[in-house]
């Protein structure tokens, strides 16, 4: 009898320890790095009272992610790659060079795209993001297609929304054309008439958005009651697209208010990727646009505790452009996503997405 329960227990640790299955024939992925902003060494972000680490600035997720995505290019048909932002913990030299010196090994490789967060904003000042990750490292890009040129009239001396803040990118994979938007935290409304723009102009192309806040605890209200279940796990209902804001004041937009105003009116937009909800973790969402179409919105944010919480998103698009099959994946561990905090099932990080024709 004891021989066979050992044997039973390793049946079940072998079932839930899954490696990355292979790509199927014909598909090809599409990445999504969940937010990076936990660092190592001098440049971590200390709360008040803690002493200064010490040793180079160092971010081991972020690292491994960023690896594993240059090392498996051609094998996983890898097309593009988006960040959903929070790229650093706050504004830090340290945390920025670390952050561009590491996508350098992206560049001239495979497209790829950053939603600057509300850690990467200064309430509304780009700068930073821009000093760092311009406009002009990927002019010379035949798939980068520009970005919205900035707000005037606001403060004197910051850069608000220009640059690369609000990016656009045209790629094709499978004989498929996208175009993907990569939208800032809370991107005020003249950035979203921007993306009307281009996204009438390439209506021909199917869609993706990336953009900092999307799904999570759906009102600031909330936010705040999941502050007190501690180790509760919050209803269901709590979840979905967001009508609060973190970013730009009174002229930051909600991704509800965005969905309403701008997203929900493009047939061919087919999917909208965000983070920022470390709480939440993941969730997502179905939604109709005004023509119909089935728009699916999703958040991934994952746990950021250890190095080795280095969690991507692949977004499988089977060849025939049906479905997408989307998985939450380690490559420090080679591990398959079976549960994270209070997200416990499965299919809460491993789930198809079903397309129209």
């Amino acid at each position: 009898m004891k021989r066979v329960l050992i044997c039973t227990v390793g049946l079940v640790l072998a079932a839930v320890a899954e490696p990355l299955p292979p790509l199927p024939e014909g598909a090809f992925t599409y990445c999504v790095i969940p937010d990076t902003q936990l660092y190592r060494g001098e440049g971590a972000h200390v709360k008040p009272g803690k002493p200064q680490q010490t040793g180079p600035t160092r971010n081991p997720a972020f690292t491994s992610r960023v690896n594993w995505i240059a090392e498996n290019v051609a094998k996983e048909r890898i097309f593009f790659v988006s960040h959903v932002g929070d790229i650093v913990d706050f504004k830090n030299e340290a945390q920025w060079n670390f952050a561009s010196n590491l996508m350098t090994r992206l560049d001239g490789l495979v497209p790829y795209g950053i939603s600057p967060g509300n850690h990467d904003l200064a309430g509304e000042d780009s700068r930073d993001f821009n000093r760092y990750f311009p406009r002009e490292r990927y002019q010379g890009k035949a798939w980068y297609a520009g970005g919205f040129d900035g707000c005037p009239g606001l403060k004197p001396g910051s850069l608000v929304s220009g640059g690369n803040a609000n990016s656009c990118q045209l790629v094709e994979a499978g004989g498929v054309k996208f175009v993907f938007l990569h939208l800032e935290c809370n991107a005020p409304a003249p950035v979203l008439k921007w993306v009307d723009a281009m996204l009438a102009k390439h209506a021909d192309r199917r869609a993706i958005i990336c953009t900092h806040m999307a799904v999570g605890f759906r009102t600031r209200q909330i936010d705040m009651d999941r502050r007190q279940l501690k180790d509760q796990v919050p209803p269901e209902e709590w979840f979905g697209v967001m009508d609060w804001t973190k970013c730009h004041g009174a002229n930051g937009v909600s991704a509800e208010e965005a969905w309403r105003t701008c997203f929900s009116k493009h047939r061919n937009l087919i999917l909208i990727v965000s983070g920022d909800q470390g709480p939440a973790i993941a969730a997502r969402e179905t939604r109709k646009g005004i023509a119909g179409n089935t728009v699916h919105l999703t958040l991934q944010d994952y746990p950021r505790k250890a190095d080795s919480d280095d969690w991507l998103r692949l977004y499988r698009f089977h060849g025939d452009m049906r479905a997408i099959d989307v998985i939450t994946y380690s490559p420090g561990q080679n591990l398959v996503c079976e549960k994270a905090g209070h997200r416990k099932r499965r299919d809460c990080h491993v789930f198809t997405l079903p397309l129209d024709p």
